[in-house]
């Protein structure tokens, strides 16, 4: 992995990492296994004042993996899902066991936002990842739907969909690689977090 800083009336945060597209049984080692016992709708963004409700519903039986949880929330892997968005975050008395656990799919339950990181070690999940200078600037648009990760390929903190808004913290995006993940704001996820270029048309 690289990282490279482009200044352009700020600091524009750029990574290149390998592609966050992978199947579901590809990204259940991090999770924790459990079904639903009530039908109950996955969010695409933590609720909160402000951040679009969008959601998608889940029956009763179905299997979900926890990966960490926050506020009464878990965030959730669908394994049934093939489709962006199938991460999202359902309500914790939805679920059979709600917690996420020290190993991911295995160990004892943690406290909220702790989870294992890319090197099964636990760690602090950051639920935003604002830079020292939050100013917003440029205003850009995904022409997809795509994740927003806590850093470059990490744990999703929410999703973007086509035309949502996203800000930059510099005047322009510039030309990147479609795997190198920008930083900015999502106001529809009421976060900062990382986006790869590869769903922002003015990265590409």
């Amino acid at each position: 992995m690289r990282t490279k800083f482009i200044t352009a009336l700020g600091a524009l945060a750029v990574v290149a990492a390998t592609p966050a597209v992978a199947s579901a049984q590809a990204e259940t080692h991090y999770t924790h296994r459990t079904t639903l016992t009530r039908d109950c709708r996955i969010h695409e963004n933590f609720p909160k004042p402000g951040v679009p409700d969008r959601s998608w519903a889940k029956k009763r039986g179905g299997a979900v993996g926890v990966r960490y949880t926050y506020k009464g929330y878990a965030l959730v892997l669908d394994y049934s899902k093939n489709s962006r968005p199938n991460w999202g975050f359902i309500n914790r008395s939805c679920l059979g066991d709600s917690s996420a656990y020290s190993g991911g799919d295995r160990g004892t339950p943690v406290q909220d936002l702790q989870a294992i990181g890319g090197d099964n070690q636990l760690t602090t999940v950051p639920i935003s990842s604002p830079p020292a200078d939050t100013t917003r600037r440029a205003l850009i648009r995904p022409d997809s739907v795509g994740s927003v990760r806590s850093a470059p390929a990490s744990f999703v903190i929410g999703n973007v969909r086509a035309g949502d808004p996203f800000y930059l913290t510099t005047a322009a995006c510039g030309s990147h690689g479609p795997t190198e993940w920008i930083l900015g704001y999502a106001p529809n996820s009421g976060r900062w977090g990382y986006v790869e270029a590869m769903h922002l048309p003015a990265c590409r």
